[in-house]
């Protein structure tokens, strides 16, 4: 895909998520439409992978399987328990909030940069500290990227990270319109982050975290895969020093673990890795 095609193709998928929250805004089940657009965004991911594949090695059959469970255990189950949940947690915790007055688009962009802000140090803190490695292991197992790997998170990886992102705002006031218009918009970056795509986005791979970006940051290379750890921007990559993107390179030369990890089961051993931080032998931390 050209430049000019995968530059506007983001753009483009970007302003629909706009328009259709726009056109959702009164309905009730709003969310609910969201979440079709969601898959329609990962069916219109898996389908370009075919027509411009980045690598035409199709992903190892049971690995797909894997990939498949966990689509269904996070988007299926987790994502819908965690939205109803949430605010029976805040109660909890805060009986009594009293909701932010400032104007919605200010809300959102302070919502956008606590969340990226949270998304980097969450996933800093699970490649840096073993217990935390010893779940997200299970997103960096496997050794071809394609769109599914999106959804290859430890149930307990995806909750952590929740409430680092959402449960704090929400603590302060933030009308959870905010919330919900920040995931909109960054759902065309993110459900396309993981896909082997041919994409070439030029300069707005310093403002998002393309699949360009984010295949160096599952690079078996310990140099590479610290890198690129925001969510859908690399705001905080570039502000903390870890944003990688090589102009002479395309793609790393090994996706998967590190050689340290390498005692964590295979991406084809769904099961296996579920279970594995709950085990006497856990994952070693990547250097």
């Amino acid at each position: 895909m050209t430049r000019t095609q995968s530059q506007a193709l983001l753009l483009s998928l970007i302003l629909i998520m706009a328009v259709t929250l726009a056109a959702a805004w009164d309905m009730p089940s709003r969310e609910g439409v969201l979440s079709g657009a969601a898959l329609a965004l990962i069916g219109l991911s898996l389908w370009l992978e075919r027509r411009w594949p980045l690598d035409s090695t199709a992903p190892p059959r049971a690995e797909i399987a894997g990939d498949i469970g966990s689509f269904v255990m996070i988007f299926g189950l987790l994502d819908g328990g965690l939205k109803w949940l949430t605010p029976f947690l805040l109660l909890a915790i805060m009986p009594e909030t009293q909701a932010w007055q400032a104007p919605l688009w200010q809300q959102v962009v302070l919502v956008t940069l606590w969340i990226e802000l949270a998304a980097w140090i969450s996933h800093w803190a699970h490649h840096r500290f073993k217990p935390l490695w010893s779940l997200h292991a299970m997103h960096h197992s496997t050794e071809q990227l394609y769109t599914l790997n999106n959804f290859r998170f430890h149930p307990l990886n995806h909750v952590l990270n929740h409430l680092a992102m959402i449960l704090p705002p929400l603590m302060f006031g933030i009308n959870p319109d905010a919330i919900l218009i920040y995931s909109a918009l960054s759902l065309p970056i993110l459900l396309t982050q993981h896909s082997n795509i041919s994409f070439d986005f030029g300069r707005m791979n310093l403002f998002f975290n393309t699949n360009t970006l984010h295949r160096w940051h599952h690079s078996a290379d310990p140099g590479e895969g610290m890198m690129n750890l925001g969510r859908a921007l690399v705001l905080w990559d570039h502000l903390f020093g870890t944003y990688l993107n090589p102009v002479s390179v395309k793609s790393p030369a090994k996706i998967g673990l590190f050689q340290q990890s390498r005692s964590y089961p295979a991406a084809s051993h769904f099961f296996a890795q579920l279970a594995w931080p709950f085990t006497a032998r856990c994952c070693q931390r990547q250097a």
